[in-house]
């Protein structure tokens, strides 16, 4: 994901602007280093919510100003040192995080924003007029006692160092992320959470977990700043202003990646300190325009960020001869995760779901045995897709069971949960992970049964050639074609190594060579032991494939048996040609 070079140019650079201060000896320049590091470690780890887990948040101030008021409270009234109470100040602000956000994940969009933003607002009102312990709005001052275990110092250099360590800090973590099962995880989510579902990912457990990591960090850099300015109030550590800024130097820069945060906040803070002795108070508001036409343009001719703009240029210009492509003999895939024992591998009984006065779901019966493929037909409207997402959970039923492999599921099994027994799914409308690479699509699948990534990432090349995609495995999701995508997603499916996929239109879309292969790749799939229950349109597809087909109209089943049976049933050519073709 970054190559040696950018990385040794990267080193450089920051090699260079850490040693600046110390050769020019300049103050100011100093304090604007300083100042570019804070902020740089600030927006990298903003970006491991905001940009990886894709949980835009305004309220980061909330753990930068409990991490401020904690160390600097303990330092005052007991004594403590502020090298102990940056690290208490970190583990409250990730137990404030896991406490007060966990409930809010299941927001989404500006909600979510929102519900971020009345945390700070909150918290700084509380600070506000807690005045016998914050001092209100007097703010609380450090006396200047200079020494290491004061976290104080004459000089600004040791301020350079732990700023510097601090933003190392976060370029490490993010590196690892970027590596990691957790970080596939988080991009997933931030593309599609219903599909990062889909393929085993536990939603809520992931955004928790790098909810805290983030507050963690941003506490660490409240601790910084009241250190470093030796002075803090509420109206400035829990400012709403600084949350903007640092996801603004991510937006900017790029959000969901290393280098993004790093590039705004080293264009941004040094043209702010520039623009300011510019234009000194007297038109100092002029900072916010400038401020404001930048991120216009960026928005205009780069929505996802310099860093991306760039990298797509340099795709581009990429003759496409360099890209090594997977070729290589046509392989299989792994077996099932799971054997039952039984016969049966799914019975749904009495199954009923409605949307206010609709039936969608109304008392449905369905039995599938182990190694079937059934196929699941009606017209458009009959309530097929709501069966299947009742099957996999991401809707709770109204009345009645499922059980797979032998386990009721009810209605506490979630998605992800469903996957990791070993049933899968595909969506009827496409829903890869459009900005990820095909191999990542699939490598994130994997990591459910392969926790290692290096591990995951070779079962997920023997899934795509498995699947006719391995020439295809570095281009983003976002540029295959439909058909290609629809392979993706099955690929997707099938690297979590099921017992049993639900198979949602497939073929819809497709032209007929398109549809004859895939009618051959799911023939493929079922010799390996896969159950397939498949929602079709396509009727020759449909009863080439199926052992047995079940027929459901207005959320009921009208009909079961072969193809055979079926293609001469009087109710299925009534729901499908009308009652006139039934006595035709």
């Amino acid at each position: 994901m970054y190559n040696p070079t950018t990385k040794i140019w990267g080193g450089v650079a920051l090699a260079i602007i850490t040693a600046a201060p110390f050769l020019l000896g300049n103050p100011f320049f100093t304090d604007i280093v300083i100042t570019i590091f804070y902020y740089g470690a600030l927006s990298l780890a903003w970006n491991l919510v905001g940009g990886y887990a894709g949980q835009f948040s305004l309220g980061h101030t909330s753990f930068f100003g409990v991490g401020a008021y904690t160390s600097t409270l303990l330092f005052l009234n007991f004594g403590v040192s502020p090298w102990l109470g940056m690290i208490a100040g970190g583990l409250l602000a990730a137990l404030l995080a896991l406490l007060i956000f966990t409930p809010c994940f299941r927001l989404k969009g500006f909600y979510f924003c929102l519900a971020s933003i009345a945390l700070a607002e909150v918290l700084r009102i509380l600070a506000v007029y807690w005045r016998g312990l914050t001092k209100g709005g007097v703010g609380l001052l450090l006396p200047v006692k200079p020494a290491w275990q004061n976290f104080l110092f004459e000089s600004k250099y040791p301020y350079l160092l732990f700023a510097l360590l601090l933003l190392l800090a976060l370029i490490a973590f993010t590196m690892w992320l970027s590596r990691s099962r957790l970080g596939y995880y988080l991009q997933a989510i931030g593309e599609d959470e219903a599909a990062a579902k889909a393929v085993g990912v536990n939603v809520v457990r992931c955004k928790a977990v790098i909810m805290m990591i983030s507050a963690f960090f941003t506490a660490v850099g409240g601790t910084f700043y009241a250190q470093y300015m030796m002075f803090i109030d509420p109206e400035i550590v829990f400012s709403m202003h600084l949350s903007i800024q640092v996801a603004l130097f991510a937006i900017i820069g790029g959000v969901g990646t290393l280098a993004g945060p790093l590039l705004g906040t080293f264009l941004l803070v040094p043209l702010d300190a520039v623009m300011k002795g510019w234009l000194g108070t007297m038109y100092a508001g002029l900072g916010f325009v400038v401020y404001g036409g930048i991120l216009i343009a960026v928005v205009m001719l780069m929505p996802n960020g310099i860093v991306k703009a760039l990298e797509g240029w340099a795709a581009k210009r990429k003759p496409s001869g360099q890209e090594q492509e997977a070729t290589g003999p046509e392989s299989s895939i792994p077996p099932p995760a799971m054997e039952p024992k039984q016969a049966e591998i799914l019975r749904v009984q009495g199954l009923s779901k409605s949307f206010g006065g609709l039936k969608a779901i109304d008392d449905f019966d369905l039995t599938v045995s182990k190694g079937e493929i059934v196929g699941v037909i009606g017209p458009n409207g009959a309530g097929k897709t709501t069966l299947f997402s009742l099957i996999s959970t991401f809707i709770k039923p109204d009345q009645g069971t499922v059980t797979f492999c032998g386990r009721q599921t009810g209605h506490m099994v979630s998605p992800h949960r469903m996957c990791i027994m070993g049933l899968s799914r595909t969506f009827q409308v496409v829903r890869p992970f459009m900005h990820l690479s095909v191999l990542d699509n699939v490598t994130t699948a994997c990591l459910l049964r392969s926790p290692k990534a290096h591990q995951a990432r070779e079962n997920a090349l023997q899934v795509l050639r498995f699947v006719g995609l391995g020439n295809q495995m570095h281009k983003p999701a976002s540029s295959l074609t439909l058909a290609n995508r629809k392979r993706v997603e099955l690929a997707r499916a099938l690297a979590t190594r099921p017992s049993l996929i639900l198979l949602d239109e497939v073929m819809a879309g497709l032209n007929p060579s398109e549809i004859n292969q895939i009618i051959a790749l799911l023939r493929r799939v079922s010799q390996t032991g896969v159950t397939l229950v498949l929602i079709e349109h396509v009727m020759r597809a449909v009863m080439s494939l199926s052992d047995r087909i079940v027929v459901i109209n207005y959320g009921r089943k009208i009909a079961e048996g072969t193809p055979k049976q079926i293609v001469a049933d009087p109710l299925v050519i009534e729901a499908y040609l009308g009652k006139e073709a039934v006595h035709a």
